[in-house]
């Protein structure tokens, strides 16, 4: 049997992501991750080249309590993570994790070829580990 550090991103990775626009207001990201129960979205730059944003409960949070941004007019684009890395989904837990660790991220969106496949976040790990 192998050891949870092998286990391939795509067997534990969240494969319902939540996306967003990059142009819709913070207050509307804060209320689909409200409603969904969740705690990220993925900003669809709708540009391969451009890759990939995030926000975050954590962003908007941080956001809320300065005083030049308005829920309702600052964009998701104003505020999110750019560019995010990917994953890739044969890509054991232990790159991973480390790829996270020493970017300093908690979660990370999976790609296959570009596209949007998946989420990964410690709490997918940790849940994954330590059922083990």
């Amino acid at each position: 049997m192998s050891s949870y550090r092998d286990t391939p991103v795509r067997q534990i990775m969240m494969r319902e992501v939540r996306t967003i626009d990059p142009q819709a207001s913070l207050a509307s990201a804060a209320q689909a991750m409200l409603d969904m129960d969740i705690t990220c979205l993925v900003v669809d730059l709708q540009d391969p080249s451009k890759g990939l944003g995030i926000v975050t409960q954590k962003d908007v949070v941080g956001h809320l309590f300065d005083e030049f941004v308005e829920l309702g007019s600052t964009t998701v684009a104003d505020i999110m993570s750019q560019p995010t890395i990917g994953l890739a989904p044969e890509w054991s837990l232990t790159t991973a994790v480390s790829m996270m660790r020493m970017l300093g991220i908690r979660r990370a969106p999976v790609l296959d070829q570009g596209k949007l496949v998946g989420m990964l976040s410690f709490t997918d790990v940790f849940k994954h580990a330590l059922s083990e």
